[in-house]
């Protein structure tokens, strides 16, 4: 690294001089160096600058938050001083009291969190919910209320008069207008009330592509951008097999604790994209780089979740966890005869047998323990959420299981099994038919056991305070009698199905819900694994869900999702859609865009992104899996025995298509948001190069068959050329874990078999 001498302001940043140089210098006529008189002068004035006074070219305004005001209203305060300074180059004071002679005013709280509000506006402060929060002029002198019914609401109204001042809050970070709007305190009466009050967002996950690769430091930032969108939960989903959790039963410990399931991403040598990694030889969560031991990712791992949990805190969030109840790691078959390996990926879990039924009162000790585990390492949770198994086994004790809960709950008197068995069997989910029958009967099972571990309708408590209990993804056969299989006081998040899509054409379902009588909330999914890592778009289906669920009376929403770096657009909308009915996909890019890149960029965002949304409709709909980040990915198209299938062409011209309207909406984008915009286009070339990567395997493993030895190296070389090219192209816009996650994994799953299979057969 260069060093750098003690700064003198009378010297040049020329390269050094050799003796010579020097004196023949100072021999000629010229300026020479200032006297040391000349030079002390020098140093005093620049002293004297950095003391004066700072200038502002913007108005003073003066920020009025109580002295003892909640700290979530005084943080409110700093994050407004810090917007109108940048926006405005505003001279902005923080008081706790309305100084003599203030000009532009701004009011931070409530009437009762801050006198001044109180006597500003009297008995005229609006009846508010929780979440309700204001911007409203008040006075000659034009003085404005920032402020809500809660600190938290406080908060969201700082950020909304920045959305109206024209910041746009994105998950990666705001983006400021590069025309700011005309600073004015006077004719705001706005109010703001949620139309959905749960708006919850996922995290943890599993797969290297999701935000279960991200750090502390990376969540931290999510957060805060979460919070200036106005989501009010968030969610850590966790595994069985993750590192988030210990606890011993019957002398057997919990020894499994690893990050997505198990794999290692290497990205030193021949790594397309290494460039994103700066240096590093392995792709980890930089929270657990290093750490092998069980002991040390466990850490690791509660520190993480601890973090977040704190962090959602002191934003103003609720923090939940997500965990399967009857789902164990493989080292506790030893106390539980009879289990099964449940059909997950790796095969990590298993879970009850047919020796195993819903009162089994061993099973009901583990499951306690295993709840009590995550209570006790995490008591600062507020709720907790029980997953239903996502591929249920647990049928053979289904008819008991029935009988027990018709006589708690009183069922058999609103339908019978064998409707319920008929239903699933001939929905239109992906879990129909043989696998819909199997689903519905681990459900009856799991609910019964639910009822025996909180008897009597009992919440799960914990020392001091009650714990709220969601159960999530009960079979939709269940839905039109909800309100009887669950246990008394749980909350419900529907799952539904694996994209928006589906769900969105199965959503008469959602109508059967008793949501009057079951606070309940549906997963949105944003993006789904099983698509893949190519870019995803759902914005217009979540539009017609959130909708639905509106209209309905559904309390919100929980977010489903990977790789966050495509969904600015769609995550804007559902922030926008939470608090404000009217507002649809088109209003959402635009309000969204318009002052980020100027309002001529506007049609071809939105037009690329319409057909990004299309290419994430045909994938579905043909081939659910068709990027799913795992070993195979790419090598199950060799062994295919038809040639590329005429919609791989649609989807990849409409990711070109798309690229080309987001290029073009690029060069009329203000500077400032052409990085985002640069991103998007890139990841559409990554994708046109991955499908086209996929065509020459395809007809590599076709030469193969035909023993055409040539054909089938030359289309594996283009397959590996297009690979590189892929990896590459997502190498120069990689912007957080996600995006590394996936070139990492595409480098392990993808690129290197590719390459192996080509050395083996050049030798």
């Amino acid at each position: 690294m260069r060093q750098h001498a003690a700064f003198r302001p009378w010297e040049s940043e020329a390269p050094a001089q050799t003796r010579k140089q020097r004196i023949d210098e100072t021999a000629r006529p010229g300026p020479r160096p200032p006297s040391t008189t000349t030079r002390r002068a020098i140093v005093a004035s620049l002293i004297l600058l950095a003391s004066a006074p700072a200038v502002f070219a913007g108005p003073r305004v003066d920020v009025v938050v109580a002295d003892d005001a909640p700290k979530l209203e005084k943080f409110a305060a700093a994050e407004l001083a810090a917007q109108l300074k940048r926006l405005f180059d505003a001279d902005v004071r923080v008081a706790a009291k309305v100084p003599a002679a203030a000009g532009n005013l701004i009011l931070i709280g409530s009437p009762a969190t801050n006198p001044a509000i109180a006597r500003a506006i009297g008995a005229n402060w609006p009846k508010l919910s929780d979440q309700g929060h204001l911007l409203k002029s008040v006075g000659d002198a034009g003085a404005l209320i920032v402020g809500g019914a809660s600190p938290v609401a406080t908060l969201w109204a700082v950020y909304e008069l920045g959305h109206r001042y024209g910041i746009r809050y994105l998950l990666h970070g705001d983006y400021y207008p590069a025309q700011p709007a005309k600073f004015k305190l006077d004719s705001f009466d706005l109010v703001f009330e949620p139309e959905l009050r749960l708006r919850a967002w996922r995290t943890i996950n599993d797969f290297a592509i999701g935000p279960e690769s991200w750090g502390l430091a990376d969540q931290k930032k999510m957060l805060h951008q979460l919070a200036k969108l106005k989501f009010n939960r968030v969610v850590l989903a966790v595994y069985p097999w993750q590192p988030f959790v210990h606890y011993e039963f019957r002398g057997v410990k919990k020894q499994t604790g690893m990050l997505w399931y198990g794999q290692r991403y290497p990205v030193a040598g021949d790594t397309p994209g290494r460039d994103a990694f700066g240096g590093a030889t392995e792709f980890d969560n930089p929270d657990f780089a290093g750490k092998r031991t069980y002991e040390e990712r466990l850490k690791a791992g509660v520190t993480l979740a601890s973090g977040i949990i704190d962090a959602a805190h002191e934003l103003g969030m609720s923090a939940a966890l997500a965990m399967s109840p009857l789902e164990f790691p493989k080292e506790f078959a030893k106390v539980l005869p009879g289990a099964k390996v449940l059909h997950t990926l790796e095969n990590l879990v298993i879970g009850p047998g047919d020796r195993q039924p819903p009162d089994d009162p061993l099973l009901k000790q583990l499951t306690a323990t295993q709840i009590r585990a995550y209570l006790d390492t995490y008591p600062r949770l507020d709720a907790l959420y029980l997953t239903m198994p996502e591929f249920p086994d647990w049928v053979e004790h289904h008819e008991k299981a029935w009988h027990r809960l018709d006589a708690r709950t009183g069922i058999g008197k609103h339908t019978d099994l064998a409707t319920l068995i008929d239903a699933a069997r001939k929905r239109k989910l992906t879990a129909s038919g043989e696998r819909g029958i199997r689903a519905l009967k681990g459900n009856i099972a799991a609910l019964d056991f639910l009822h025996g571990l909180m008897p009597d309708g009992a919440p799960l408590k914990r020392r001091g305070s009650q714990l709220d209990v969601t159960i999530l993804d009960v079979d939709p056969a269940l839905y039109p009698v909800l309100d009887k299989v669950l246990p008394s006081g749980t909350e419900a998040l529907h799952f539904v199905d694996y994209t928006a899509r589906r769900v969105a054409e199965q959503r008469s379902l959602l109508a059967a819900v008793p949501a009057k009588a079951v606070k309940s909330s549906l997963i949105l999914t944003l993006a789904d694994d099983n698509v893949g890592v190519l870019p995803q778009l759902a914005t217009n289906h979540l539009h017609e869900l959130v909708t639905e669920i509106r209209k309905l009376g559904w309390q919100g929403f929980s977010t489903r999702y990977w790789i966050p770096g495509d969904l600015e657009a769609s995550v804007f909308y559902l922030a926008r859609a939470g608090f404000d009915g009217r507002i649809t996909p088109k209003s959402a890019y635009h309000e969204l865009f318009a002052p980020m890149c100027g309002p001529g960029a506007v049609p071809a965002l939105a037009k690329g992104f319409a057909m990004i949304e299309e290419a994430t409709t045909l994938i579905d709909r043909n081939d659910l899996g068709f990027t799913f980040p795992v070993p195979g990915m790419v090598m199950r198209h060799y062994d295919a025995k038809s040639p590329p299938p005429a919609w791989w062409k649609k989807v990849s011209d409409l990711y070109g298509s798309a690229m080309d309207e987001i290029y073009r909406a690029q060069q009329r984008a203000h500077p400032q948001a052409r990085p985002l915009t640069l991103y998007h286009a890139k990841r559409c070339e990554f994708a046109i190069h991955y499908i086209a990567c996929l065509e020459a395997v395809r007809r590599a493993g076709l030469a193969r068959d035909k023993k055409d030895r040539d054909g089938q190296v030359e289309h594996l070389e283009s397959a590996v050329e297009a690979m590189h090219n892929a990896l590459s192209t997502l190498g120069e816009v990689a912007r957080d874990q996600s995006d590394r996650g996936v070139i990492a994994v595409v480098n392990a799953h993808g690129y290197r078999p590719l390459r192996a299979e080509l050395d083996r057969l050049r030798k």
